[in-house]
């Protein structure tokens, strides 16, 4: 078995809690950001924020898992009072709970970020360009002024034209935001098996 100084072996206990700590701070940042999605507050900004939380948090994540795993190693060998197991279980049902908020609010992100797609297309579709001039019907056209009425038409397409490469560009972005939202994402479930394998573990020790 792993041995470790008493002392060495609290101070792990308590970076390994302030770590769950920083995950259940990171959900709830995580959670505020879901809220301004689609809102006037979703900006670049926002999206980067995003971006980084999730990869500080699936860092943080990766090096609790690993110290919990450390600490069972060195609880399992030990000789001293339950405390420490009870103390160890304890720390693995807060990290295996922080870890489950983040894999739903992480899924909760992807899926908004999803549904806010179409409503960008629809709304240029809303936009959609009037009928070309050289589609309108001759009497159409004498009514509408003739080709003076044409140029003013081709005119308010040019700028029709404008305005929908800026809103595909902003659908791009979206499209972007959420495949770095997707490859952020954890298998959560694979990492709470592996916790609970741990516990199954350290329970036959005992």
């Amino acid at each position: 078995a792993t041995q470790i100084d008493p002392s060495e072996l609290q101070e792990l206990f308590q970076e390994t809690s302030a770590n769950v700590f920083r995950i259940n701070s990171n959900v709830t940042s995580l959670e505020r950001s879901l809220r301004s999605l689609g809102t006037s507050n979703d900006t670049q900004e926002l999206q980067d924020g995003l971006h980084a939380t999730q990869q500080e948090t699936n860092k943080t994540i990766t090096t609790s898992t690993k110290a919990i795993k450390q600490l069972s190693e060195v609880v399992r060998g030990s000789s001293r009072v339950c405390q420490e197991r009870l103390q160890l279980d304890r720390l693995k049902n807060q990290l295996s709970d922080a870890i489950q908020r983040y894999g739903a609010v992480q899924k909760k992100i992807a899926e908004k970020s999803k549904s806010l797609l179409p409503t960008g297309q629809r709304s240029i579709k809303q936009q959609g360009p009037r009928t070309p001039f050289s589609d309108l019907a001759d009497d159409e056209k004498i009514f509408n002024g003739g080709d003076g009425t044409w140029q003013n038409q081709s005119q308010d397409q040019a700028l029709l034209s404008e305005i929908t490469e800026e809103d595909l560009e902003a659908i791009r972005q979206r499209e972007e935001a959420i495949q770095q939202i997707e490859s952020d994402m954890l298998d959560v479930n694979q990492i709470i098996k592996d916790l609970a394998s741990m516990v199954h573990e350290q329970g036959d020790t005992i």
